[in-house]
């Protein structure tokens, strides 16, 4: 859906109310025309819908309820410098300031909540800002580039850049405890994707383990009181066990150098096969009412299938036949909002566990 005239003057107004959209897919609960490119998406402390809006470079604030368009901002002139993705949108563990990834504008803008004010843009040259996560402890600000960037929660100091070259994707653990790094991994002439855990404490790397697999991960997260480790790449969603011991070295065996890594069963990753939406966000998929569910936005396909190496420990839950870029659980209605780039703004009912893929 182009983004007309008519539509992108009457979103201006910040007491416009979104067109809505007839449905009679009974996953629907309601529907509206959210003109802009619609991208990353989270909830306010009163259930507030914020959407990031790609090409009129703008947040905008709507009511769950309603569609009523509380309040917007424009972060940058679309007609000068449209250059802001809008690729996340997270907010801190109080709701009160919202961290927006803004991809290859290679920045990080930081507004006030719920009065949208801008408190900060944090420029990173040279890098596309891929995610922007807050630590659950309201402690740090981190910050995914070329490397990992660890920011002081306002986004004042950066406080350290890990090590790791070329980063995937970033989790940090509810309890605020530890954090996550998914990279790939130079070993000689092998290359091997991993899983780095650090200490939030003081930045310490406390174990870095094989993610067995060499695809390319676009998000991660933890779940189940932070014993699992979940990463999605474009077809098959991993989970990972997570245990606290020393980091694994690979060896080269035999004559030709080969890298191996040794593991034990515990270590060994569930793997199912999954169909992301084309051209989906990090915040494609989210834990629900406990996190021990998994809730992924999933389009139209005919694969499926599923490998155990461990005791699985989350139920996924696939949101099937849907084309999101990013989804957000509201605990309050038990309901799903997500953002489509075609220019809709859905609410939808969690799926049963009978459509789990």
């Amino acid at each position: 859906m182009l983004l007309t005239t008519a539509a992108a003057t009457a979103l201006a107004q910040s007491n416009a109310v979104l067109t809505t959209v007839p449905s009679r897919d009974k996953k629907v609960v309601r529907r509206w025309v959210l003109p802009g490119d619609p991208r990353g998406l989270t909830l306010g402390a009163d259930g507030t819908i914020y959407a990031g809006l790609a090409q009129t470079q703008e947040v905008v604030a709507i009511d769950p309820k309603s569609g009523a368009v509380r309040k917007r901002i424009v972060l940058d002139s679309a007609e000068i410098a449209a250059t802001k993705e809008l690729v996340t949108l997270r907010t801190n563990p109080d709701r009160t300031r919202l961290y927006i990834a803004n991809g290859s504008d290679e920045s990080v803008t930081i507004l006030s909540l719920p009065d949208l004010a801008v408190l900060r843009e944090i420029t990173m040259e040279g890098e596309a800002i891929r995610d922007a996560l807050p630590d659950p402890k309201g402690r740090y600000l981190y910050v995914l580039g070329r490397r990992v960037h660890i920011f002081d929660a306002d986004g004042k100091t950066e406080l350290r850049a890990l090590a790791i070259d070329d980063p995937m994707a970033i989790a940090a653990s509810s309890n605020g405890a530890m954090f996550a790094v998914i990279a790939t991994e130079d070993f000689g002439s092998a290359k091997a994707t991993v899983v780095a855990m650090f200490d939030a404490s003081n930045f310490a790397e406390l174990a870095r383990d094989p993610l067995q697999t060499q695809k390319s991960i676009e998000l991660a997260m933890f779940a189940d009181r932070d014993r699992a480790l979940i990463a999605f790449s474009r077809d098959a969603l991993f989970e990972k066990p997570v245990i606290s011991r020393a980091p694994k070295a690979m060896t080269a065996e035999g004559t030709n150098g080969t890298m191996r890594m040794r593991i034990d069963f515990g270590d060994l990753v569930n793997s199912n096969t999954v169909c992301l939406p084309e051209g989906s966000g990090p915040q494609i998929a989210t834990t629900a009412a406990t996190d021990d569910m998994l809730i992924y936005g999933e389009r139209r396909c005919s694969s499926s299938g599923a490998l155990y190496g461990s005791d699985r420990l989350i139920t996924p839950l696939s949101l099937y036949g849907v084309n999101a870029y990013a989804v957000a659980y509201d605990k309050t209605s038990n309901t799903l909002v997500a953002t489509d780039r075609e220019g809709f703004l859905t609410i939808y009912n969690v799926p049963r566990l009978s459509v789990a893929k």
